[in-house]
């Protein structure tokens, strides 16, 4: 299975369901993988992700990251 199929099936479609979400986008290069997820605000973004990061880290899809998943934000 590919990395953004595991991604999709273990991570995203939680995050899909999470109060203010409003989309995402998964690119990779080789074995880089960068989400990018958008919500209404900070707080919900917040609340939403310290979840998502622990489900990563207990999933399949942890072992293949070449470098541990990490999370910043940033209001636009």
């Amino acid at each position: 299975m590919t990395m953004a199929a595991l991604w999709g099936e273990q991570v995203g479609r939680f995050e899909r369901t999470a109060p203010g979400f409003q989309g995402a986008v998964l690119l990779r290069e080789g074995a880089n993988l960068l989400a990018v997820s958008c919500w209404d605000e900070e707080g919900t973004a917040r609340a939403a992700l310290e979840p998502l990061l622990d489900r990563v880290s207990r999933s399949s899809l942890d072992a293949l990251l070449a470098k541990p998943l990490s999370c910043r934000l940033r209001t636009l």
